[in-house]
């Protein structure tokens, strides 16, 4: 049986929650609040079997007067973040509040999970491999968190009630992509082919 570790992917409070940054600037899904109980209900079931839940968390450097360091892509897909959003300590960082205690929180800066983060460390260490993605957004984090495991010799599975996209046609497309290389299940699916296995 595959060691397998749960990862919430840029679930955070600016970018999921109505008081979050990128709402404010126009950017919001309407499946988020849907996918919400989706995600708990699938990291709950991994702490009742000691399945290590992995948070990876957008994460914007600043200087001393607030402004964003090293923003690249996102200095044009998300120019707001240059003055506000996903600073490290902030409200807005944190996890979507009420989602159940993960067992790592780490950073990443890029558009990329593994590239300058400590996730394949983390990933190594637990002797994972196998990842079940969940987060926002499908087309985004997800799927490209996806490939780079994949390039890495992960199986990957991805949840299509736990992610979301900011139109039901990207989230679509993406989970279309995703199934070419790796499993696409319902969160109730794969919970239970999890017990299966496990009887």
């Amino acid at each position: 049986m595959s060691k397998i570790a749960f990862l919430i992917l840029d679930f955070q409070n600016d970018q999921c929650h109505e008081d979050g940054v990128f709402f404010k600037n126009g950017l919001f899904s309407k499946n988020i609040p849907k996918i919400y109980p989706n995600i708990c209900k699938v990291a709950n079931f991994c702490k009742e079997n000691k399945l290590p839940i992995i948070a990876m968390q957008l994460t914007i450097l600043e200087n001393s007067l607030g402004n964003a360091l090293g923003l690249g892509i996102h200095k044009t897909i998300r120019p707001f973040l240059e003055k506000e959003g996903l600073r490290f300590g902030s409200w807005g960082h944190d996890l979507v509040d009420g989602l159940p205690k993960v067992d790592f929180n780490i950073k990443r800066f890029t558009i990329s999970s593994f590239y300058q983060t400590e996730l394949e460390r983390h990933l190594n260490a637990l002797d994972i491999d196998e990842i079940v993605l969940c987060g926002f957004t499908t087309n985004g984090i997800v799927e490209t968190t996806a490939r780079e495991a994949v390039g890495r010799n992960y199986l990957v599975t991805t949840l299509t009630d736990c992610t979301a996209s900011y139109s039901d046609a990207l989230h679509e497309s993406s989970l279309s992509n995703l199934s070419s290389f790796g499993k696409i299940l319902t969160s109730e699916k794969w919970i239970e082919n999890y017990k299966n296995l496990k009887e």
